[in-house]
């Protein structure tokens, strides 16, 4: 049977054996009142925001068992994921046909992109250890947020404490010798708390390669801790810690016989930590507050060859940013100024060139963001912001974005904005022997973008329905694969002309009856460039079509729990580099279903066991050329809270 003809019946199934009554929608996709605090400089709800919002929460997580936060997003409108094989390998994250690395990450408020490897979040490396919620927030966010923040930010917030003592954990195995488990509690009183999490991820893997028979192993373990203290109520103190250590097996690529990844001893190392402390000040009776934040990241990668270091790179990057919150009657006025150093190391063996370094940079920013309130049933965002760099010309971004309720189940949003992405260490200074030389003579990124959607409920709104028309024009692209005939190596250039995105997501959400909610996205994306001789070509790995079904059943009365996601990867372009001297070469890769069921049944109120099937159609696929990845894999697991959230 055709894998979507699969997943429109068992949709069906779960319909027609649910209760026929309608109620109310009670998800946060529909709740316009859900607070966001990433797409502003100052939270502000959902329905008072002119771009595309989405909030991942923990019960979504719960419900799915999710063990990486990728497996959430492919349900996400505009998001389309590559992996360059099984569990724990290199993941990229697009959106809206952008690039990789014009994905802005934060954790907990920490700007978390890896300056390491090019700007580009280690999306292989996040699990949803102790993750509270996830907030999305689509199209250029560079007047908030800086550089990276091109097409989209996503802000991982972990679990924070109460004024009392709670204790879970979980643990479950499975396919491929496969071993999580989880710890996470708090303790707390009235004006303190704090939270911990401790999980370990580990498996043997399976053959990434086309052929021979080796498996690529992998392992993920991820602790934090923040805390709260609040001794005034003008005077509120935070801190957080998110440490992560993880290794990962892959396949070199034969480049003398094949072109293709082939069995062989190759791995990765690697840790990153993220920390923020900061205090919070109320004057005026609360009508100015003075936010003091000091924000770090630190990033190492190690490359390993039958078990031996080889190469090596390493970054850090400090932000101190002080923000101002003035309320002037409804509205709010949000002042900031930043500074940030980022400092970057690469180690490796001498051949042919050098590539031992240590570069750094450093940028110092003011922003300004006005939530316009004044107007019944209309809320407007402006903001701007400036950035003084060290090594670049200084930029300039803006944002205005429109939200108005034109009644109780109508709402529309627009917004206009531009972005900015700052070329990276790698693209700038960057040395592999015989592959890759740097040019230090970069220019940023910049784009231009269009979003105007609407959001409409319907049936006393048990079914939510979003729409939204976006556009992005990219000047300066940076091209990573330009051949440099005075060293035989590639390079990276600024490319000339307009790089263009464009297309339209459609999302939605219905509440059947209490016990059955059903889910629904498609994203079609036009993303094209401009080759070497200025004609506009399809960028690679940007599906044009993608999207995902998904279904929640509850029964026993509440006891068991039934979760379906059916996410679908449209056929999509990549390029394959054959032995020389043959020239490189633009391949399809096919479109492909991914079916992922979770049920879970409530022994007692503390108890909790579950099992998840993954891949249940056992597609054989591929996001990168060459690249095998899963296929159907099953777990089993108990989940015990000692006490509940």
């Amino acid at each position: 049977m055709p894998s979507h003809r699969f997943s429109v019946f068992l949709v069906y199934g779960l319909i027609a054996s649910a209760p026929a009554a309608s109620q109310t929608n009670n998800d946060s996709h529909g709740d316009l009142d859900t607070i966001v605090i990433t797409a502003s400089r100052s939270p502000l709800a959902r329905g008072n925001i002119g771009s595309s919002t989405t909030v991942i929460t923990h019960d979504l997580i719960e419900k799915r068992q999710a063990r990486y936060v990728t497996d959430l997003l492919r349900a996400i409108p505009g998001f389309s994921v590559s992996q360059t094989g099984t569990t724990g390998t290199q993941t990229q994250v697009r959106v809206r046909g952008a690039e990789a690395n014009h994905v802005l990450v934060l954790i907990d408020g920490v700007r978390a992109n890896d300056p390491a490897t090019g700007d580009e979040f280690r999306w292989e490396q996040l699990s949803t250890s102790n993750v509270e919620r996830i907030e999305i927030v689509r199209g250029p966010q560079s007047s908030l947020w800086g550089s990276d923040a091109i097409a989209a930010v996503v802000h991982i917030i972990t679990r924070s404490g109460g004024d009392n003592t709670k204790l879970g954990s979980y643990i479950e195995g499975g396919t491929n010798n496969t071993l999580n488990a989880g710890l996470q509690g708090s303790i707390g009183g009235e004006q303190w708390s704090v939270a911990y999490g401790l999980e370990r991820q580990d498996t043997d893997g399976s053959n990434i390669s086309r052929s021979g028979d080796e498996n690529d192993e992998s392992d993920l373990t991820t602790a934090s801790v923040s805390g709260k203290y609040r001794p005034t109520d003008q005077l509120a103190l935070n801190f957080g810690v998110r440490m992560v250590d993880a290794y990962s097996q892959f396949d070199p690529v034969d480049f003398f016989t094949t072109g293709l990844p082939t069995d062989g001893d190759r791995a990765t190392e690697s840790t990153q930590a993220t920390l923020h402390s900061g205090a919070t000040v109320s004057t005026l009776d609360g009508r100015v507050v003075h936010k003091l934040t000091a924000r770090y990241l630190d990033t190492s990668n190690d490359n390993l060859v039958d078990g031996v270091q080889t190469s090596s790179s390493q970054s850090d990057r400090t932000s101190l940013i002080y923000q101002a919150d003035i309320q002037l009657d409804r509205n709010l006025l949000s002042l900031a100024a930043e500074n940030e150093q980022t400092r970057f190391e690469q180690r490796g063996t001498i051949g042919f060139g050098d590539p031992n370094q240590n570069q750094k940079t450093s940028v110092n920013s003011i922003a300004a963001d006005f939530q316009g309130k004044s107007v019944d049933h209309l809320t407007w965002l402006l903001s701007a912001r400036y950035d003084n760099y060290s090594d670049f010309d200084n930029t300039i971004t803006g944002r205005l974005a429109l939200a108005y309720k034109l009644s109780d189940t109508t709402l529309i949003r627009t917004s206009i904005g531009t972005g900015q992405k700052t070329p990276t260490f790698t693209e700038r200074f960057g040395f592999f022997p015989g592959q890759f030389v740097g040019n230090p003579d970069l220019k940023p990124e910049e784009s231009t973008s269009y979003e105007i959607g609407i959001e409409q409920l319907f049936l006393d709104g048990a079914l939510d329905l979003e729409i939204s028309i976006f556009s992005q024009d990219l000047e300066n692209e940076i091209n990573g694969f330009i051949f440099d005939p005075d060293t035989f190596s590639f390079t990276a250039a600024n490319m000339g002309g307009k790089s263009s995105r464009k297309g339209a997501e459609i999302s939605a959400m219905f509440t059947v009856v209490t016990n059955l909610e059903l889910g629904a996205s498609y994203t079609y994306t036009d993303s094209t460039e401009p080759d070497v001789q200025g004609n506009n070509v399809k960028e690679l790995r940007r599906p044009q079509h993608t999207g995902s079904l998904n279904a929640n059943y509850r029964f026993l009365n509440n006891q068991a729990n039934l979760y379906l996601a059916a996410d679908y990867g449209g056929s999509r372009n990549d390029i394959f580099f054959p032995p020389f001297p043959a020239p490189s070469e633009i391949v399809e890769l096919n479109s492909y279903w991914l079916v992922d069921l979770t049920a879970s049944y409530n022994i007692s109120r503390r108890i909790n066991v579950f099992v998840r099937a993954t891949n249940l159609l056992d597609e054989n696929y591929e996001q990168v050329f060459g690249y095998q990845t899963n296929g159907r894999a099953g777990y089993l697991g108990i989940r015990v809270n000692f006490d509940e959230w």
